[in-house]
């Protein structure tokens, strides 16, 4: 029971950092797109290019739902899709000038957040935070990661 405890309120107290950082300062970046369409672009962004099968596996999500996601954030210059060139019944996304501009504002707050609340706690700290992660990471996902 008091591991259970521990976690519980670990895991509130993590979810009260992440809220207080979103609203202080993500909060211009998240009124702009929905949380789906979000983690459709920040596939795009780690994984450019990337095909439409990828993004519609990795959320289960139908290849219609993806389209219609795509089809938005391409229309508000967020994505931009093209034809594979070596397969031309693939279709590529990448980021588009607005998604560029996304992900460079949110980099710069990512930065801003780190040095200023992260930079207090001790290499060991961060190293030990790490490394619960990645383990708790490969508990829930039963894949091994070293990120």
């Amino acid at each position: 029971m008091e591991q259970a405890d521990n976690i519980k309120k670990a895991i509130s107290i993590f979810n009260k950092v992440n809220d207080y950082l979103m609203k202080t300062y993500f909060s211009s970046l998240i009124n702009d797109i929905t949380p789906k369409q979000f983690n459709v672009l920040r596939s795009v962004y780690d994984m450019q290019p990337v095909n439409v099968q990828t993004i519609a596996k990795k959320y289960n999500l139908s290849m219609s739902s993806v389209s219609q996601l795509i089809t938005k954030l391409e229309k508000e210059s967020y994505l931009h899709r093209e034809l594979n060139p070596e397969n031309r019944r693939e279709i590529l996304l990448t980021l588009g000038p607005k998604g560029q501009e996304y992900f460079d504002e949110y980099e710069r707050i990512d930065q801003f957040i780190i040095e200023r609340y992260y930079s207090p706690l001790s290499m060991e700290e961060t190293q030990q935070l790490k490394e619960i992660a990645n383990k708790l990471y490969r508990v829930v996902t039963g894949e091994n990661s070293d990120k």
